[in-house]
């Protein structure tokens, strides 16, 4: 018995150890909660949009998370409406950064999330006071497939 009990208490030493390396190696992670209030029908307020947002950064990246919800038909819960994912990396000369919108397929709360906008933006240094930032926007087309819908490019420079 006492032997069983050396080998429980040393594999949760194991696990706090291995969280507090992973907490160490992805830096700092920030949680932030919004709400919106209006007020229904009977004049009560009531919370009709939370949003979470999640930031953790590590070494040379910081991916952002934020999720909205919307009040569910059961039970009075709020369903998760959209998430969007930012992952911002920093480049030898600049940084680039994905974001990715995910929403239920058919619009309903219940369907499965699929990835439905894609940005990616990329700023570069081309001087020592000028940069070039470049937006390129993607959307599902009907057949599913990512297609480009925009690009926008911007030059500025210091003088």
């Amino acid at each position: 018995m006492a032997r069983l009990r050396r080998i429980v208490i040393g594999s949760f030493t194991i696990v706090l150890a291995a969280a507090a390396a992973t907490a160490q190696q992805s830096g700092m992670v920030t949680e932030t909660v919004t709400t919106r209030r209006d007020r229904d029908l009977n004049g009560a307020q009531r919370v009709s949009e939370p949003v979470v947002t999640c930031t953790s950064q590590s070494k040379g990246s910081e991916e952002v998370v934020t999720d909205t919800y919307w009040p569910s038909i059961s039970g009075g819960r709020m369903a998760l409406k959209q998430r969007v994912r930012r992952v911002t990396t920093v480049t030898s000369d600049g940084s680039e950064a994905v974001e990715e919108t995910e929403e239920p397929l058919g619009g309903s709360p219940h369907e499965p999330f699929r990835v439905v906008r894609r940005s990616v933006t990329t700023v570069r240094r081309t001087g020592a006071d000028s940069c070039v930032t470049e937006q390129r926007v993607f959307q599902r087309d009907v057949n599913g497939r990512f297609e480009l819908i925009r690009t926008q490019i911007e030059r500025t420079s210091q003088k």
